[in-house]
């Protein structure tokens, strides 16, 4: 296990990103410096640092040091991404090789702590093996040089292959602290006698950024998944086909009660958008699918992820498949419902004492759809009435 020794002076967030396309994944680079600084483990002397490793030498911007500036609650936060070149990291790896004039080299040994996001639910294999291993290359580093790692609060699992479970096992031993954010893993966490502490979402420490957009009362938000629209998501293909029906009638039903509906997204590249996982070319093609256009706005803006979190926290009631739009929803106090695709929506949900309030859509028929539809305005029906 690594135990945390003398101050040094980088802090590696895994992870750390805040212009990543999934503004959930941002939020949780956000919300990452205002948990660790809250629990005393990052302090103002030090520098966030992080590695970016390149294959193409021929490309300046490949071998360029980026340096940033993060100003969260009134400080300036100094981040360096330092480039690897993917040979330097082929040394390293196989034969423990450091190349002690390179800017890794330089760096390594001054590294204090590794703090791991992997995505906020990336630390399973529902997405595949390719995206559960390539969030760990960091974590991997903290191990080989016993650097202490902290396992920032995610969910944990679910694992299909036994070999990612017990590597996610032997991962979790060595890291010094285990902060989780539901309990969905606990019975395999107490099994292992592994200590941990439950506590929110990173994305919870990110405050909201009011920008200039007028909100209209009463309005309905609506979060479409590029991942779920496209269907064809790498180990989710094929499982969600009744989809767009279930977004276009549930526009539908809100429409009826006179409603003004926002087509939020919350996974998106603004200019170079991913086919299979892009929320705003999702919700662009059920706006263009409409035929009744009336009071449907489509969020059709480059925002980062403070300022759709403060779009989410004027809607008066939320329907969310992204995991961390409805965390956006449920840190600002608005009523929502969950379209779930993983048992991460109900462990998320009924740790902030929300039940009932998800449903799979993983298989659906378009009759289970429109059962979904009816809980969902029940729902609603339910929150409004009580606000009366």
């Amino acid at each position: 296990m690594g135990k945390i020794q003398q101050m040094k002076k980088y802090f590696l967030i895994s992870g750390f990103n805040l212009e990543d396309s999934n503004r959930g994944t941002a939020a949780l680079s956000y919300g990452s410096i205002s948990f660790l600084e809250e629990h005393k483990y990052l302090l103002k002397k030090h520098t966030l640092i992080n590695y970016h490793i390149y294959n193409n030498p021929f490309k300046a911007n490949n071998r360029k040091v980026h340096y940033n500036y993060i100003e969260i609650e009134k400080h300036q936060w100094h981040h360096i991404s330092y480039p690897i070149f993917f040979i330097e990291m082929w040394l390293i790896n196989k034969f423990n090789i450091i190349l002690p004039f390179t800017y890794f080299g330089k760096t390594i040994q001054q590294i204090e702590i590794v703090a791991a996001i992997n995505g906020g639910d990336g630390f399973a294999d529902i997405y595949g093996n390719n995206i559960f291993k390539n969030r760990l290359h960091d974590i991997n580093l903290a191990i080989k040089f016993n650097i202490p790692l902290i396992f920032l609060p995610q969910t944990i699992g679910p694992f299909k292959q036994e070999k990612n479970k017990k590597l996610a096992i032997k991962i979790l031993h060595y890291a010094c602290k285990i902060f989780i954010r539901d309990d969905k893993y606990i019975k395999e966490l107490k099994k292992e006698n592994l200590n941990y502490e439950i506590t929110q979402d990173l994305s919870y420490y990110m405050k909201p950024q009011p920008w200039n957009i007028e909100i209209q009362p009463n309005a309905i938000g609506i979060n479409v998944s590029g991942l779920a629209y496209d269907n064809q998501f790498p180990g989710l293909e094929k499982q969600f086909d009744t989809y767009p029906d279930l977004i276009n009638l549930l526009i539908q039903e809100f429409q009826k009660l006179g409603k003004t509906i926002y087509l939020i997204p919350h996974s998106y590249n603004y200019h170079h958008p991913d086919i299979h996982n892009d929320d705003l070319s999702a919700c662009r093609a059920v706006y263009n699918r409409l035929n009744n256009k009336n009071n449907i706005i489509l969020l059709d803006q480059n925002l980062i992820s403070p300022q759709i979190k403060y779009v989410i926290s004027q809607m008066s009631f939320f329907i969310g498949t992204r995991m961390h739009a409805n965390f956006a929803a449920i840190y600002t106090n608005v009523p929502l419902f969950g379209l779930a695709y993983s048992y991460k929506f109900q462990g998320a949900f009924e740790r902030h004492g929300i039940y009932n309030r998800t449903s799979m859509i993983n298989n659906i028929s378009i009759k289970e759809a429109k059962d979904i539809i009816k809980k969902i305005v029940l729902s609603y029906t339910n929150d409004t009435n009580s606000t009366k």
